[in-house]
């Protein structure tokens, strides 16, 4: 039993450490505001490209893929719609963020590195075809709304496109896919050039883990005259998405029989906050702080999620 309680702490002090320290970091001000936003373009233009890149690159394809990745697909497009259901009890002002809070996963800043740090590294794989839907889905119908309500203007599949091209992480999905699907990387890593990317790859993405957590600390925003206020979005999301969860475990305990990474992989992708990016699309500075907050509050969920399934994992329940 003390055993089992250690292997469980393993897992969730260092995440919840890492996140101290960001929290920390910010009230001292011994990073400031430009030097953490360094840190997160330096982590989402290189090391987490890197990263998504490797991992679907080296990942395994077959028809079962493709059934997961519809799947999650249509949960997406199930979640927004639920938040256009829902925008009658909120407020006017408020109303016209739900359906963006309700879906989308934060998976490079906060799942990937849940994950990783309790699974490994290796099974990093697992999480990034996961993300695949939710990089299509919102890179399309997500975000282009949401620019055309910021922007008063209609998204145009040009403007979609040249926004997707734009973004590292974006590009470097679709080249590990590329890459993967074709068997080109499985070639290379054959080859005994091979071990000098692997090499350059574990440098590049070793510090990940920490520098997102970190990050991820620094930007948590409660103020206890919006906590009240959030908790009815987050409530929302959370029931929205316990459904979607248990869609999705139900798929998964069929497709893959017996493999409890993936089923951790689905659960903590699908408990982390709505894509962190969305506070950069908004005009408004009271509709950001509120996006901010409301994120920063499930935080709480995700960290309690995480802290079950490494309970689960570690047991091998």
């Amino acid at each position: 039993m003390m055993h089992s309680i250690i292997e469980v702490l393993t897992a969730i002090l260092p995440v919840i450490g890492m996140i101290a320290v960001g929290v920390f970091l910010k009230k001292t001000q011994w990073i400031s505001r430009k030097g953490i936003d360094d840190i997160k373009f330096l982590v989402s233009r290189i090391m987490l490209t890197v990263a998504v890149f490797h991992a679907l690159a080296t990942a395994e394809y077959n028809s079962k893929i493709a059934v997961l990745v519809f799947v999650l697909l249509i949960v997406e497009l199930l979640t927004f719609g639920c938040g256009f259901l829902i925008r009658p009890l909120f407020p006017e002002d408020r109303a016209k963020y739900v359906p963006f809070l309700m879906s989308l996963y934060e998976g490079g800043m906060v799942a990937y590195p849940l994950f990783s740090n309790l699974c490994g590294a290796d099974a990093l794989s697992k999480i990034a075809l996961l993300d695949i839907s939710g990089l299509l889905f919102g890179f399309s119908i997500w975000m282009g709304m949401l620019q055309q309500q910021e922007k008063g203007e209609r998204m145009s599949p040009k403007a979609l496109v040249l926004s997707a091209l734009h973004t590292p992480t974006f590009i470097g999905a679709v080249l590990g896919v590329t890459f993967g699907v074709s068997g080109i990387m499985k070639w290379f890593l054959a080859q005994p050039v091979s071990s000098i990317y692997l090499g350059c790859e574990h440098l590049v993405v070793a510090p990940l883990n920490a520098m997102i957590l970190l990050a991820v600390g620094y930007d948590i925003d409660l103020h206890f005259d919006r906590i009240r206020e959030v908790l009815k979005p987050v409530i929302c999301r959370l029931l929205i998405q316990s459904c979607a969860i248990a869609v999705c475990v139900f798929v998964i305990s069929r497709l893959y029989k017996g493999d409890l990474e993936f089923i951790m992989a689905e659960v903590i992708y699908m408990s982390v906050p709505t894509t962190f990016s969305m506070q950069t699309y908004i005009k408004n500075p009271e509709g950001c702080s509120y996006v901010s907050t409301t994120n920063s509050v499930y935080m709480i969920i995700t960290i309690i999620v995480y802290a079950i399934c490494a309970f689960f994992y570690k047991n091998g329940l």
